[in-house]
């Protein structure tokens, strides 16, 4: 049985019997990315990632082209993409931000899971809960004064490993905005 820390993760989020570990174990893959490489919903079926070395950005383009940051991914987290009216996300794809290597397991695998075994939906519905709730904390950021959302942002992403950009994309204010506020902190 293969251990990686996708398992473990999991096994975190929701108690996880032994068939359903050594199944997932098995239908688990990793895969090399390249800083730039983007992740794109393929399917009807969710789309899950775990980054277990890189950072990534997940977005949108709005119909004038500018790009919306919406969320940020670090080491040891879970990354989603649907694209369905029953899982909805605020990004369309992911942008791998640095050189990653990522687990992920195939569609066919997802419905495999899902279907034949009774834990997946509990841990499906808490993985998409999770996802929500990292969603919420753009919102919560971006309510506080700037300045705040600011310090509050750099402790829980790497913000210098970040574009000051797309930083500013993420807090819903403006680049010029963004770089007086990362100088005053200097």
């Amino acid at each position: 049985m293969k251990n990686l820390k996708l398992t473990d993760h999991f096994a975190a989020l929701y108690p996880l019997g032994e068939p359903f570990m050594k199944a997932l174990s098995e239908a688990l893959t990793q895969k090399q990315y390249k800083k730039g490489d983007i992740l794109r919903q393929n399917g009807h079926t969710p789309m899950i990632w775990y980054i277990q070395k890189g950072l990534a950005k997940g977005y949108y383009q709005d119909q004038e082209g500018k790009e919306h940051v919406t969320r940020f991914w670090k080491e040891n987290q879970v990354m989603l993409l649907a694209n369905s009216p029953k899982h909805k996300t605020a990004a369309d794809r992911i942008l791998l931000l640095e050189d990653s290597q990522v687990t992920t397991l195939s569609d066919s695998s997802i419905l495999y899971l899902y279907h034949g075994f009774g834990e997946a939906p509990k841990l499906s519905s808490k993985i998409i809960l999770d996802d929500r709730n990292h969603g919420e904390l753009r919102s919560f950021l971006c309510s506080l004064p700037t300045a705040q959302g600011y310090v509050q942002f750099q402790q829980i992403f790497p913000s210098s490993r970040l574009l000051l950009r797309d930083i500013a994309s993420y807090l819903e204010i403006s680049a010029g905005r963004m770089s007086g506020i990362r100088r005053n902190f200097e």
